[in-house]
């Protein structure tokens, strides 16, 4: 019990300061005094982003070059002895009812809901940075709110353990696209690669915070059931 109070103490920490560090950016990008725009930053910027998402792309298309980080986040609770039923992984996830939320099946294929919005989001932000960052297109307009707006995309995109099947899918997918887009507009708007390397680091964080929350609750999933372990 102590244990759970613990996690549910830091998991609302995280999430206080991801909302501090989303509040920051529009404060940074409104300052006049702090814009230092330069196209060879800009394309810095667009590099470090664009390397981010090729990563993420490459996990998701080549699962098995990460199958111990897989093992480790998708079998919350690893079984300590041998049992009648081992615990089989499907769509990532264990083949069990409880985790039925977190898969969907297309043409018959069943695949993680999440991975598969992360990667439709991931290919949408890594054409919108391609034309953003190295083709010269304003994407954002140069607007406050569309900072707003994928910042809450952002948020949107934590609160993907809530919710299941398509709908988890879409949220992962509006976390990614949310990511471009506030870094986009942030850059867009603060004309400074200060502000921009900030946002980058910020939606690391947030990423990091995302891969965490997910494990968090796969393994209350577990803890509730136990039945892989009887």
């Amino acid at each position: 019990m102590g244990k759970d109070k613990s996690s549910n103490l830091s998991v609302t920490l995280l999430l206080l300061l991801s909302i501090v560090g989303l509040a920051l950016i529009p404060v940074l990008v409104l300052q006049p005094n702090i814009q230092d725009f330069q196209v060879f930053n800009q394309r810095i910027v667009g590099i470090l982003f664009m390397t981010v998402l090729l990563l993420g792309i490459a996990a998701a298309f080549y699962p098995t070059k990460c199958r111990g980080l897989l093992e480790k986040t998708q079998n919350p609770l690893p079984q300590q002895k041998k049992v009648a039923n081992p615990m089989r992984i499907r769509g990532h996830h264990p083949d069990c009812q409880n985790y039925s939320g977190n898969r969907i099946e297309v043409l018959g294929r069943v695949f993680c809901a999440a991975c598969s919005g992360l990667l439709v989001g991931a290919i949408i932000a890594l054409i919108g940075t391609a034309l953003h960052f190295f083709v010269g297109l304003n994407l954002a307009g140069g607007d406050v709110w569309l900072l707003g707006l994928g910042e809450i995309g952002m948020l949107l995109g934590l609160a993907q353990i809530k919710v299941a099947g398509f709908v988890k899918a879409t949220l992962n997918a509006v976390f990614v696209a949310g990511s471009f887009a506030t870094l986009a507009a942030a850059d867009a708007v603060g004309k400074s690669l200060f502000v921009d390397l900030y946002a980058v680091g910020l939606i690391l964080f947030l990423l990091w915070f995302r891969i965490s929350l997910s494990e968090w609750n796969n393994k209350r999933t577990c803890r509730r059931c136990l039945l892989c372990f009887q």
